[in-house]
């Protein structure tokens, strides 16, 4: 049930993420395509992020996940949450890096994925999922994710 509920949460952000609210009506975002190493460089730095937001938020809040899967399952919240709002992160990006006036640099993606990383506030995602008891049972799939770096997430 907890999984089944997950699911349909994950299921609503995924159809809605992808459209935006704009003078009155809906649009659609389209995938937009990086090349490797500025995707990699951002990747890298919004799961480090996540993660050093999850590992401070465990030492203070961690007494009430006991198991190690469920914290594990929690690191898994995380890549799968980049996963899902991977396109509303590109609208951001697209924004900051035309401000630019020049050809962006992996610096310059490495950086706005770090600020994506600080300014996204999971810890209310990890406190919903704790208090309601919602965090899902391990499974294959999620092993599958975990063991991929963050630079080989896949995103679409």
């Amino acid at each position: 049930m907890k999984l089944l509920l997950l699911f349909v949460f994950a299921m609503v952000v995924t159809m809605v993420e992808p459209y935006r609210h704009r003078r009155g009506r809906f649009y659609f975002i389209r995938h937009q395509y990086l090349a490797k190493p500025f995707e990699v460089a951002l990747k890298v730095q919004i799961v480090a992020g996540f993660d050093r937001k999850l590992t401070a938020w465990l030492r203070r809040h961690g007494s009430h996940v006991r198991s190690a899967i469920k914290r594990k399952t929690l690191y898994f919240v995380n890549r799968r949450y980049m996963q899902t709002h991977w396109q509303a992160y590109m609208v951001w990006i697209v924004r900051k890096i035309k401000a630019l006036g020049r050809p962006p640099t992996v610096a310059d993606y490495t950086a706005l994925g770090a600020e994506i990383g600080r300014r996204i506030p999971l810890e209310v995602t990890y406190s919903f999922l704790v208090r309601r008891n919602l965090i899902p049972s391990w499974r294959p799939y999620m092993a599958r994710l975990m063991a991929k770096r963050p630079a080989d997430i896949p995103i679409r």
